[in-house]
């Protein structure tokens, strides 16, 4: 479902260009060089929980990403306001602080714990529990209401500052007993009166979402350092790199993603495959371009999930900036994101 995001989230998706370093930066041993495109961030949630929210409270929805891939598990809860345009982000993970921060997230580091079980099925409840910066206790209990399946799929984009896309490839809806409480204040989820067919089906406004895919654009700038087989940027993060004939994979292995694309004629990117570390393709968002997105120029751009479905469209007007180069991206559609646009400049140190 909806999430401020990137992930939300995140500031790290790795959209794919090449410049040619200079002579005296011999280190990455790639022809060209390839830089990850500033502004353009990938992030993959294995699950997503979120609740709407009554009058009760100051907000419109709680949604709460988790990662539990690693040793230890990362979560990324937001509190959305009224209007949906804002959101504050809590997390226990120093490192989704500071991907929160490259994304211009408001974000605060927390002690956090979720109870629940490994692998979710309908009656299935989750307790989140943290304190906000200010000390204010946050408890949320979610019940989960529904067998999570395939027709829970789909795309959902969000009234945020900058362009979100959010593909979620399972999903389902939440039950009775799902609650927020902020403080001494309780918002119960009310049911879904859209979805509910009494007295057989009644599920309430909330979701449960497995195979998060999100990509956000967002203006901005980056520098990267090239090593051996590696970039580097200034807050220590690294992408390993990886050559095979036109094919280049970047991994960030603190993320557990991992960026591949195919060049043309050794300039010319048309295509940008993202996904989780050892995914499968259903577990995957593309960037296609038409032309090959080069140095210079403007090409058409479609975003597939999974094998073929389009879920968002437009162009990306490309163009010199110093040692790197300056990406416009417009949106066409989803009709939410219709005319929206992300500039960044992207560079090498």
């Amino acid at each position: 479902m909806l999430s401020h995001t990137f992930r939300h989230a995140a500031a790290a998706v790795f959209v794919l260009v090449s410049i040619t370093l200079r002579a005296q930066s011999p280190q990455l041993a790639l022809n060209p060089a390839i830089l990850p495109l500033a502004g353009v961030h990938y992030r993959y949630w294995p699950e997503q929980i979120a609740q709407w929210v009554g009058p009760e409270l100051p907000f419109s929805m709680i949604v709460l990403d988790v990662d539990d891939r690693g040793e230890k598990p990362i979560y990324d809860a937001k509190l959305i306001d009224k209007s949906g345009a804002n959101a504050v982000h809590y997390t226990n993970s120093a490192e989704e602080l500071a991907i929160d921060q490259r994304a211009g997230f408001t974000v605060h580091q927390v002690a956090m714990q979720l109870d629940g079980p490994a692998d979710p099925e309908k009656g299935a409840q989750y307790m989140l529990r943290f304190n906000t910066e200010a000390g204010v206790p946050v408890v949320w209990q979610f019940v989960l209401g529904t067998d999570v399946t395939e027709q829970g799929s789909g795309l959902s984009s969000e009234n945020a500052t900058n362009p979100v896309l959010m593909y979620r490839e399972q999903g389902g809806l939440a039950g009775q007993g799902t609650a927020l409480q902020v403080g001494g204040v309780t918002s119960t989820a009310d049911v879904w009166k859209e979805f509910a067919q009494p007295p057989y089906f009644v599920p309430y406004r909330g979701a449960f979402s497995t195979g998060i895919q999100v990509l956000v654009f967002a203006p901005g700038s980056s520098s990267w350092k090239p090593g051996a087989q590696s970039l580097t940027d200034p807050s220590g993060s690294t992408l390993s790199i990886a050559k095979d004939g036109d094919s280049v994979t970047m991994t960030d292995t603190a993320l557990g993603t991992v960026a591949s694309y195919s060049l043309e004629g050794g300039t010319t990117v048309s295509r940008v495959s993202f996904g989780p570390v050892h995914g499968h393709r259903d577990d995957s968002v593309t960037l296609q371009f038409s032309p090959g997105l080069a140095p210079t120029g403007q090409s058409n751009f479609e975003v597939i999930a999974g094998k073929k479905t389009k879920i968002a469209s437009g162009t990306v007007q490309a163009g010199a900036e110093g040692p790197g180069r300056r990406d416009t991206w417009t949106f066409s559609t989803p009709e939410a994101l219709h005319g929206r646009s992300a500039t960044a400049t992207a560079t090498v140190r």
